[in-house]
């Protein structure tokens, strides 16, 4: 659920409508670098372009969702190896753009609502499972490997990315029940990002030394990035280069997901 931002008499442009949403980012902290620097600014042009259409957020969420899904249920059960099959790749960093313009589509609609954060939390835990489901099919027709061994490193794969997305969001509530319990603020409702963990706000000016850090944190971080994951499917027309990225990104999720937990414990127990 997105912050409205203020709405304006006369209908803006697609100019003012990107340059309102430019200035109103959510927070960079932790925020990796394909997330901060590629799929944000695609939402963003177009979330500005569909601004004064009467397309919706939750319209935007089912077009990304169609693509997500249809790619990898073709991936699953008729792909194969060959130059068609990088379109799979493609589909799925179309589908993240769109997960990244439903919600600043919301902003800048007024449109902001319960459903259409729940909405896309359910279709983005889903497409977790799929994905790497999806991945299991189609290395198991097009390669040689042991079932065991594919299903082991799929597995796994699913396992840290479905624990960091889930335990990004659920976080994410316990922050703002614990400040609402604090008598704050309830928090801005923004929905948090689709990779890594949860981290609600806009964002605000930082120093020198602060954006140096911030940027070694979306550096480490832009392994477990799903948008990492989705260029890795282009990927596919050579499975056994495919599986070599895939199985690197399934290491890195393990490795993220094992540092993530206990920083988050940590945290929950300061909370109280």
């Amino acid at each position: 659920m997105s912050r409205t931002l203020p709405q304006p008499a006369a209908k803006p442009g697609f100019r003012e409508s990107f340059n309102r949403l430019k200035q109103a980012q959510k927070t960079r902290r932790g925020v990796p670098l394909y997330l901060l620097w590629v799929n944000r600014p695609a939402g963003r042009v177009v979330a500005a372009a569909l601004r004064n259409t009467r397309i919706r957020p939750n319209h935007v969420t089912f077009a990304g969702a169609a693509l997500t899904y249809g790619s990898l249920l073709w991936l699953a059960f008729s792909a194969t190896a060959n130059l068609t099959s990088a379109l799979a790749g493609v589909l799925l960093a179309l589908g993240y753009v769109l997960d990244s313009a439903d919600g600043q589509l919301a902003r800048l609609q007024g449109r902001s609502s319960a459903y259409g954060e729940w909405l896309d939390h359910i279709l983005d835990n889903g497409r977790i499972a799929v994905m790497h489901v999806a991945a299991f099919c189609f290395l198991l027709r097009n390669t040689d490997h042991p079932a065991l061994l594919l299903a082991a490193c799929t597995g796994a794969f699913l396992l840290a990315s479905s624990t960091i997305f889930f335990g990004g969001v659920l976080l994410d509530q316990l922050r703002r029940n614990a400040t609402r319990g604090a008598g704050g603020s309830a928090g801005t409702g923004v929905k948090p990002d689709s990779a890594g963990p949860a981290n609600p706000g806009f964002a605000a000016p930082a120093g020198s030394a602060e954006r140096r850090r911030l940027m070694r944190r979306s550096v480490i971080t832009l392994p477990v990035d799903y948008g990492m994951t989705c260029l890795a499917f282009l990927l596919l027309p050579w499975p056994g280069v495919f599986l070599i990225a895939y199985a690197v990104l399934a290491a890195a999720h393990v490795l993220m997901c094992a540092a993530f937990l206990p920083k988050w414990r940590s945290e929950l127990l300061r909370l109280g």
